[in-house]
């Protein structure tokens, strides 16, 4: 989430920990106080830095550019390799000295003048264009100096060049299976690499390239079967929901499974920052996605039929999606909060793929507007403001939809509004009386004014 969030969020925390006694008031003040002086000029002057070196780096090639036919072709070959080698030796000496900003940016700029010199090469041996074959090896050379020196400004143009080598590579059609391979290879050595070098940019990027390799696997699928509109949207509904609910699920799994495990390992905070970034992405796109179910997919097709689940890029997702499900419920029953996490993510995707089942509109309403509002209970449980956001706003365009195709009159806008506020409202008492009664005795005696002895 966005740093004043953050901060506000942990401002009503301390308020609630300096009253239970977790935080002294002196503590509190110091946190306070180091909030108040962090307002970003830490990080200005790196901010500042990375985009002066692009800047340098752009100023490079358009001298070179500009003197084409004044620079002989070997001088021109011999001062970008001069400049990469330079650049990662001034990355070297300064990691050596404990610099890792100014090593990160110098390997940067490396890259960047590899990627101009990719260019320049081309134009200097005058070879046909080929712009997927160019950000492979973009991709190549920018993987090769994020792992050899951690390199995040690296990694973000890897990732971006192996987005575009996925788009651009050919054509969509028969699936090549040794593209297929590479561009796996491609996603895992990017996605591996923010959760040994944490940062929230290249997290980003990782999962941007990830729903795009999954893309491209599905497009080439879904035009090899040269089918109809039905089974193509059957499968998009089951392989997104399906790999959207494994984002989401993945982490609490696998804290479960350390918990009632006799081998509890420690987790880098690389790891947690990864699976924090995966589950808000795949809540985003699961709340999009019941939302297209109800008021897109029946606009589509009327009768979606159930072979889309069969293709591997909708059956594989899927399985995985229940699989986790299952396991998630049965590894919770002493958890319950992680239960709701896993009953609220089987009932979505319930929502997602219950178009192949049926078209009745009753049906499809009400198993959408009760996932919806089961994950705004999540994100409320979970005090994840995020979460909270996408399925209210989810919520919201489900509501204003219903009443504009289902209700008319002003008579059944008000039974509508009444329906939906004694459920919410039943939810809410039957909720506080649970939460009440998993309350330990020493939280009710304070919450009652008394001090426990």
């Amino acid at each position: 989430m966005f740093d004043w969030t953050y901060k506000k969020r942990l401002k009503d925390n301390l308020e609630s920990w300096v009253s239970k006694g977790w935080v002294t008031s002196v503590g509190a003040t110091a946190i306070l106080k180091e909030l108040e002086q962090d307002d970003g000029r830490s990080r200005l002057p790196m901010a500042l830095a990375g985009i002066g070196v692009i800047c340098v780096a752009l100023a490079v090639l358009a001298f070179i550019a500009a003197n084409w036919d004044a620079i002989p072709k070997t001088a021109k070959l011999i001062g970008i390799a001069l400049l990469v080698t330079g650049s990662h030796g001034l990355a070297a000496l300064a990691a050596q000295k404990g610099r890792k900003g100014i090593a990160d940016l110098a390997t940067g700029f490396a890259t960047l003048v590899f990627v101009g010199g990719m260019a320049l090469v081309g134009q200097i041996f005058h070879l046909p264009s080929d712009w997927a074959g160019g950000a492979f090896l973009v991709c190549l050379g920018g993987l090769a100096a994020a792992w050899l020196s951690g390199s995040k400004t690296s990694l973000t143009v890897a990732a971006a060049a192996a987005i575009t080598w996925q788009v651009m590579r050919a054509d969509v059609g028969a699936p090549e299976l040794g593209a297929t391979l590479v561009g796996l290879l491609l996603t895992v050595a990017v996605f591996v690499h923010p959760v040994l070098f944490p940062s929230r940019l290249t997290r980003w990027a990782a999962i941007a390239l990830l729903w795009v390799t999954y893309g491209r696997w599905f497009g080439e699928t879904a035009d090899l079967l040269n089918s109809g509109d039905d089974i193509v949207v059957a499968m998009f509904l089951a392989g997104a929901g399906g790999l959207s609910a494994i984002m989401l699920q993945l982490d609490p799994v696998a804290d479960l499974y350390v918990k009632w495990s006799s081998d509890r390992p420690l987790r880098h905070h690389g790891h947690w920052l990864m699976a924090r970034s995966l589950q808000d992405v795949g809540m985003l796109v699961l709340t999009v996605l019941i939302v297209l179910a109800l008021i897109l997919v029946p606009e589509i097709s009327d009768d979606l039929s159930y072979q889309g689940l069969l293709p591997l890029p909708g059956l594989l997702p899927l399985v995985g999606g229940l699989v986790l499900t299952g396991l998630g419920l049965v590894l919770s029953f002493q958890s319950a909060k992680a239960r709701a996490l896993f009953a609220a993510t089987g009932l979505a995707l319930v929502a997602v793929l219950l178009p192949v089942v049926t078209s009745n509109v009753l049906v499809l309403a009400a198993v959408s507007l009760a996932s919806l509002i089961g994950l705004c209970a999540l994100g409320t449980w979970y005090n994840n403001r995020f979460w909270m956001l996408c399925a209210y706003l989810a919520l919201t365009a489900e509501a204003l939809w219903l009443l504009e195709v289902t209700i008319g009159s002003l008579l059944g806008q008000s039974l509508f509004f009444l329906v939906a506020g004694l459920v919410l409202l039943a939810m809410a008492l039957w909720l506080a009386r649970l939460f009440k009664r998993r309350q330990p005795p020493a939280a009710l005696a304070t919450e009652a004014g008394e001090v426990p002895s």
